[in-house]
């Protein structure tokens, strides 16, 4: 790899857009909202290699104030999640195994029988199959969620989402309604 830095300036300027879907790096062109576009910031190698800060990934709001940051590699994928307060995700099961790392915030997960209060710095590992849910109480929660063989479903929930406000909600739990 190169051993070229990162251009801090370009990453404050880009910014992101929460209503387009995509983040715009500087001298980007822009990508369709329903694409996960190819890594273009940070450096490269030509082996396929990159150093990418995570703000540089596009962002996604798949729902009110649901953001979601995906990665892909071959044989995994992680992706970078913003759950607003008060959220929540639903009783589902998929057959990638998963490991979610919570970075801020808390959370509580449902995993098979065994509900448990999570918040920065725990671990949560979901077998393959097993039905999991979340929500969110008072804050924001971030967590890395990451996912061996690669998480496809979550680009059919990127492919789905509105370019101006993304509104699959009905795909996502409102704890307040289940109550």
């Amino acid at each position: 790899m190169t051993s070229e830095p990162v251009d801090e300036s370009a990453r404050k300027d880009a910014g992101e857009s929460a209503s387009s879907g995509a983040g715009n790096r500087a001298g980007a062109a822009e990508q369709p909202y329903f694409e996960t576009p190819q890594d273009t910031a940070g450096t490269i190698d030509a082996s396929g290699a990159s150093i990418t800060h995570m703000d540089d990934y596009p962002s996604y709001e798949i729902a009110a104030g649901l953001f979601f940051r995906p990665v892909f590699a071959e044989n995994l994928s992680l992706n970078f999640a913003t759950f607003p307060p008060h959220s929540g995700f639903p009783s589902h099961g998929h057959p990638e195994e998963q490991i979610s790392i919570i970075r801020e915030g808390q959370m509580e997960f449902t995993i098979g029988d065994t509900t448990q209060l999570v918040g920065p710095g725990d671990v949560i590992v979901f077998p393959p199959g097993v039905l999991h849910e979340g929500r969110t109480f008072d804050l924001p929660c971030r967590v890395i969620d990451i996912f061996s063989p690669p998480r496809t479903g979550i680009k059919e929930v990127i492919a789905s989402a509105d370019p101006v406000r993304s509104a699959d909600v009905d795909r996502w739990w409102d704890p307040d309604e289940s109550a």
